[in-house]
Order: C-alpha cells, then sequence, then structure tokens
C-alpha cells in the first residue's frame, strides 16, 4: 500500500485531504508543519509527501535540504498559491519536487496528481 504524509498548517485541509486519500486506499499520516514532518518521516517512510508550501517554522526550502539528509527518498508534491516559471520548475526538480498543484484546488486535481506519482507494483 503507497504511504502518503500529509503537511499543511491548515487542520481542515489536512483532515480533507486524509479523508480522502483513505478513500483512495492510500495509507496516510499527518504533520502540520515541516518540523513535524521530519519526527515522523524516519517511522512512517512515506511513498509521497504533499507539503504545503507556505507553513509556519521552517522554510520550504529547509525542509527539502534536510529532506535531502534522509534515507527515505519520498516522491514531493507541493501545494503551492505560486505559480512557477520553467526555469523555478527545473530548480524544483532538482530538490526532489516531482509535481505541484496550485491552491485553490479541487480534490479531484490533487488526487490525480498522487495517482501519476504512485510507485507501481512489480505485478504492474
Amino acid at each position: 500500500m503507497t504511504k502518503i504524509m500529509i503537511v499543511d498548517d491548515e487542520q481542515d485541509l489536512r483532515e480533507m485531504i486524509e479523508l480522502m486519500l483513505h478513500k483512495e486506499g492510500f495509507e496516510t499520516k499527518t504533520a502540520e508543519n515541516g518540523l513535524d514532518l521530519l519526527n515522523k518521516i524516519d517511522v512512517f517512510k512515506p511513498d509521497i509527501i504533499t507539503l504545503d508550501v507556505m507553513m509556519p517554522g521552517l522554510t520550504t526550502r529547509e525542509i527539502l535540504d534536510k529532506l535531502e539528509e534522509k534515507k527515505t527518498k519520498p516522491k514531493i508534491i507541493l501545494l503551492t498559491v505560486v505559480r512557477y516559471s520553467e526555469e523555478e520548475k527545473q530548480k524544483l526538480y532538482q530538490k526532489g519536487i516531482v509535481d505541484y498543484v496550485t491552491k485553490p484546488f479541487e480534490l479531484n486535481t490533487l488526487i490525480h496528481t498522487i495517482h501519476n506519482h504512485v510507485p507501481l507494483s512489480p505485478a504492474q
């Protein structure tokens, strides 16, 4: 089963995303900020992280830098209000970002984006 960590400082959004991902058959864990994510990642070992860009505490860059030091290398999907240029996208991809979803978003858009990055099982 694919494991997804949902990182967002908005509790309602975390809970809504978690509910929808459970319905899709994913195993989930939530984190309310970057530090919470870093404290939970080694135990949960997610395949994918949905990461809000604007949160208190650690910046997105600091979070990505600390994730590079971890043994677990999940795919990261940013949740952001920012629209990135092609040059900015390339820099993000070099940091381990595989995709991003622009806020506000429809949950179906996020689910579709996640499905695009779900690891294939050996039988597929």
